[in-house]
């Protein structure tokens, strides 16, 4: 009565019906919990254990709080209670259903999504990746052979085109396993100026062919964050060869930590900036955007896919930090991370019986 102008109702007297009927495609199933032949909990059940993106509604007079516990626990979208649906706006039942709904559909959307993404995962990492390793290896093969110095040329172009490709192939399949999670962060209390510091170390040698001087402002004693150390590497390795690429001989490219707050909780600030030749205004909304180049080449002709700074992006969202352009005022770009620490008072100063002092780390923030 209250919702048969606004829905095309269908109605089951049993839960036998109710179950048969529940497959015939309604975009949302309410139920009573006692039916002169079954329990509709029971009924809720076996309708998300068939499809758990059917949305299911339980409507009835039980008021306990385990007549909602067992509702929930079987799967269901909502919970109404016969008292107060009597007094409810119909337009408020109707935007409830419509809502719950929707977040069905859109949770189903999610997993087809994240389907067909491992589908395409696994297509490039076995008929794609492979193919391209073994022509790889075959042109080097021709490299290393004695041929005519008339085909050395196209022979070390074909090799540069194919290395290219694979190194697309890679960046994208890394990409796509940031974005579907499928990869986890090995997570430990990290000192952001260890990484870069290791990352560095081959950095400058990439640096110094290009005549690049690559300097460092690195806060000592810089508050922790929880992150994974290899992936901060790969974060701080993209960003620097990234500056190094668009930055002409004889420039700079400056590194720095920092602690900073940021809506009055602690973190950290990695920023990378350089002398090179900046982003275009209208590129700054766009540069995390995956594919997207501001620039096709670098200074020197480097060639890029258009990804390092998207799997930047992911993995600094992954440590639940943000990345951002910040480089209005200043020559070249600058480029800051910033991530959330490790609280000052996740730590507490003990003296020792002998007056010495000893840092140890409180139990909720192991």
């Amino acid at each position: 009565m209250m919702l048969g102008d606004r829905f095309i109702i269908g109605e089951a007297s049993t839960a036998g019906s109710a179950l048969e009927n529940a497959g015939n495609g309604y975009d949302a199933i309410l139920l009573d919990i006692v039916f002169p032949d079954g329990n509709g909990v029971e009924v809720c059940g076996k309708i998300k254990e068939a499809d758990p993106y059917n949305t299911v509604i339980i409507s009835s007079s039980l008021e306990s709080v385990d007549a909602w516990n067992e509702a929930f626990k079987a799967g269901a979208d909502g919970y109404l209670e016969k008292r107060e649906l009597l007094g409810l706006d119909p337009r408020k039942i109707e935007l409830m259903i419509n809502n719950l709904v929707e977040r069905n559909r859109l949770k189903r959307q999610a997993e087809q999504d994240n389907r067909r993404q491992t589908e395409l995962l696994s297509v490039l990492s076995h008929d794609v990746r492979a193919p391209f390793q073994t022509l790889l290896g075959t042109i080097e093969l021709l490299r290393r052979s004695h041929i005519p110095s008339s085909a050395a040329e196209n022979v070390e172009s074909l090799y540069q085109c194919a290395k290219d490709q694979l190194e697309f192939i890679n960046s994208l399949l890394e990409l796509l396993r940031l974005e579907s999670g499928s990869i986890g962060l090995r997570r430990s209390f990290v000192d952001v100026n260890l990484p870069v510091n290791q990352s560095l170390q081959g950095l400058r040698i990439l640096a110094k062919t290009k005549g690049i001087t690559i300097n460092t402002d690195l806060q000592p004693g810089i508050s922790r964050i929880e992150g994974d150390l290899g992936r901060l590497c790969q974060l701080i390795n993209n960003l620097v060869t990234n500056s190094i690429k668009f930055t002409p001989r004889g420039g700079t490219v400056t590194v720095k930590t920092r602690s900073l707050r940021r809506n009055g909780m602690p973190g950290v600030e990695l920023a990378v900036k350089d002398t090179g030749i900046g982003i275009k205004p209208e590129d700054r909304d766009k540069i995390f955007q995956r594919f997207h180049k501001g620039r096709d080449r670098g200074t020197e002709g480097e060639r890029g896919a258009g990804l390092g700074l998207s799997i930047c992006k992911e993995i600094v969202h992954l440590h639940g930090g943000t990345l951002e352009v910040d480089d209005a005022e200043c020559e070249g770009s600058l480029v800051k991370a910033w991530f959330p620490a490790e609280s000052v008072e996740a730590t507490q100063v003990l003296t020792a019986p002998h007056g010495c002092e000893k840092t140890v780390q409180c139990p909720q923030s192991a």
